[in-house]
């Protein structure tokens, strides 16, 4: 991948849109993102796959690539973050701060349990207490 943008460069655009939003009370979205960058959200996502993809060792490393990528992982927590205090600063604004927190580009939680697909193994015990058997 031939990197669009280098690390040092993102990095400070993205603190600014950081600091800008934190400043203003603005909920950082990428397209806040977008205007201090005009990197797309297909592009960090791009940059994200290929950093994961050199760390396990599949493509040869690329240093600004993976700088950019702990960048745009910043920017990510920095979302996660802004819609958590938006729910516990405003109780009346805690179900839309929590919508936002389910939305993937905002960290993707749920509140539901993920279920393993595949074989599950349940161990059953039938002794009792001491030597009698449950009944």
């Amino acid at each position: 991948m031939e990197t669009k943008y280098k690390a040092a460069e993102l990095k400070e655009a993205f603190e600014k849109c950081m600091q800008y939003c934190a400043d203003n009370n603005e909920p950082p979205v990428d397209y806040v993102l977008h205007s201090f960058t005009s990197i797309s959200q297909d592009t960090m996502t791009k940059y994200l796959k290929r950093a994961e993809e050199m760390e396990k060792g599949d493509r040869p490393v690329d240093t600004d690539v993976i700088e950019a990528s702990e960048v745009i992982k910043k920017w990510q927590e920095f979302k996660t973050v802004f819609w958590a205090r938006v729910g516990l600063k405003d109780p009346k604004l805690s179900a839309f701060a929590i919508f936002n927190l389910k939305q993937p580009c905002n960290g993707g939680y749920t509140d539901k349990p993920v279920t393993a697909a595949g074989n599950v193994e349940v161990s059953v015990n039938l002794s009792g207490v001491g030597n009698k058997a449950a009944g």
